[in-house]
């Protein structure tokens, strides 16, 4: 571990199943939240706010008895969460945060996090249009040709409706870091779920990226093994190129399997039904012959979604990851760049953003903030950089593509301190 005051998640030791109800479970054993919310060094009693939070009830809801601190500083772009907090005052946490980043006034991401906040002041919260129209057109398409490909009985049909369903998916994931609304609903067409997500990539990956914390590093162990462990195998630092692909292609299926199996998500499980059914109601296709169809379209584009996400930022031998050497400063903001690397080739064109995961430093930093405004950020964030001597990088799509497989094969730390 990079960290030796974080504690280790006893459950990655007791089970092979990892879920976001587990990983909420440790949090509650370890975080010294007392049954309540923790934020820095202090305990809130939210019950009373959960109805009235206005980013829905699921978030704070879904977090009592944990430290919230890094949700509750990325998530609000607004004085006005700080200004009521007091109301809900407990007491003091008696023992330290369970956790090693800060938030220092002066620091790198309040900085960045107040030149942010005064450029937006006039940003209205929620949606934009124009991620709401690349949205609803990719899934519109995406059943158009779902019906079409199940009509015909047409595989290549069937490839371009997944790569529609693909895009489709990934646009949900912008929808579901944001209050509730329908459009999150997006991603469950996969047979994932958003509400899942909201707690293993929002709550987990998020705040924790490329740790032992963060839920999907450890959701994809022992078949993908990125974490530079000296332990590590052969067969899983090389033989995990060649089985890469199966991996992909089952991500959908294996996600609905574990769900049906530990913790359903009731009416929301017959969302992904809405493909195979327009395939039988609007375009006759008989029982048989959309189910077939149907999965060919989820194999695929789980494949496709594989491809994406697992090589979108994250994974390569220059970015941080757990048993890394971290930098003294503890900053958050830091930490999140360190294990974040952006591709050049789609910084700031929002249908290539929205539906490959791009400007991914500046949604790590602002997860709720809707990613048409990202790109109007970079200026704000490379002059923070500058002003704090760290140095901003991007990447391409080729150069992260290779460094995930490296990042496999990786066995040892790296121990050069990082200075900038």
């Amino acid at each position: 571990m990079s960290w030796s005051e974080w504690k280790y998640p006893k459950w990655l030791d007791e089970t092979s199943v990892r879920t976001g109800k587990k990983w909420l479970d440790a949090r509650r054993e370890d975080d010294g939240a007392e049954g309540l919310w923790r934020i820095h060094d202090s305990l809130y009693d939210l019950n009373e706010w959960i109805e009235s939070h206005p980013g829905g009830r699921f978030w704070i809801e879904t977090t009592k008895g944990t430290d919230i601190t890094e949700a509750f500083e990325s998530h609000h772009l607004s004085d006005n969460p700080e200004a009521i907090l007091p109301k809900f005052f407990a007491k003091k946490a008696t023992g330290p945060r369970n956790s090693p980043f800060t938030f220092n006034k002066d620091g790198f991401y309040h900085t960045l996090k107040a030149k942010v906040k005064n450029h937006l002041a006039n940003v209205k919260n929620g949606p934009a249009t124009p991620t709401k129209i690349i949205s609803d057109t990719l899934a519109g398409t995406t059943i158009i040709l779902s019906i079409l490909a199940g009509y015909y009985c047409n595989y290549l049909i069937g490839i371009a409706a997944a790569v529609f369903l693909t895009g489709t998916v990934i646009t949900g994931h912008n929808f579901f870091h944001q209050r509730n609304n329908w459009r999150m609903y997006y991603f469950n067409l996969s047979l994932m779920s958003a509400r899942d997500w909201r707690i293993s990539h929002a709550l987990s990956h998020h705040l924790y990226p490329n740790t032992i914390h963060d839920l999907e590093v450890s959701m994809f162990e022992p078949f993908f093994q990125w974490l530079p462990k000296p332990n590590k195998t052969l067969f899983a630092r090389y033989v995990s190129w060649l089985y890469a692909p199966i991996v992909y292609t089952l991500i959908y299926h294996t996600q609905y399997i574990s769900r049906a199996l530990t913790n359903p998500d009731g009416m929301y499980e017959f969302v992904p039904l809405v493909i195979p059914g327009a395939m039988m109601i609007i375009g006759g296709v008989n029982l048989l012959a959309s189910f077939v169809m149907w999965n060919f379209i989820l194999f695929t584009s789980s494949f496709i979604f594989g491809c994406i996400g697992l090589n979108a930022a994250h994974h390569h031998p220059e970015i941080f990851h757990d048993g890394d050497v971290p930098r003294a400063d503890r900053d958050w903001g830091l930490f999140q760049l360190d294990a974040v690397r952006d591709r050049l080739e789609i910084k700031g064109i929002l249908p290539l953003v929205i539906t490959l995961f791009g400007d991914h430093s500046l949604h790590h930093l602002f997860p709720t903030l809707d990613h048409c405004h990202l790109v109007e950020l970079y200026p704000i964030l490379e002059d923070t950089c500058k002003e704090f001597g760290y140095d901003f990088k991007f990447t391409t799509i080729s150069d992260l593509v290779q460094g995930q497989f490296l990042q496999l094969a990786r066995n040892k730390s790296k121990l050069k301190q990082e200075t900038n």
